[in-house]
């Protein structure tokens, strides 16, 4: 069944994608199309429901998913909640699943690039991760601002 949309989606799994979306807006402080953009959104998805499980997931999302009161307060009030939204943060902050260590914390070898690629962490001062991003074309052919008027 498709979407109303056209997008070819059932329509409760773009529910779903919508709701667990806007937790991650949330928790994370980022706008939703920042964090749809970084392509990672079904596969945090994926990981949260699995490692929270179906009853720990429902209660975080119903609870912070259409959250208008301060989400500080909501949190406070929950410890237990608050638990449940750390590692989901921490997944997107990293892009990894926090966890003693030996425990299986990284998402699969195939995501885990990506998912260390388009870490928020790097947005949060505009930068990119070490190694995976391309300064672009001509960028080195002068100093940096810093630079250019100092010495060499």
């Amino acid at each position: 069944m498709n979407a109303p949309d056209g997008s070819g989606a059932a329509p409760g799994r773009a529910r779903e994608a919508e709701r667990f979306l806007a937790l991650s807006v949330a928790l994370t402080g980022f706008d939703a199309t920042e964090l749809a953009a970084t392509g990672m959104a079904e596969t945090y998805r994926a990981i949260v429901l699995q490692r929270l499980g179906s009853p720990s997931y429902r209660k975080l999302v119903d609870a912070l998913a259409d959250v208008s009161a301060d989400l500080q307060a909501v949190l406070d009030e929950d410890a237990g909640l608050r638990d449940l939204a750390r590692p989901v943060c921490h997944l997107w902050y990293l892009g990894v699943w926090p966890g003693p260590p030996g425990q299986a914390d990284r998402p699969a070898p195939g995501i885990a690039a990506r998912a260390y690629a388009q870490g928020l962490v790097w947005r949060s001062f505009g930068g990119h991760a070490p190694g995976v991003g391309r300064p672009g074309h001509g960028s080195w052919a002068q100093p940096p601002a810093a630079v250019a008027g100092g010495r060499r």
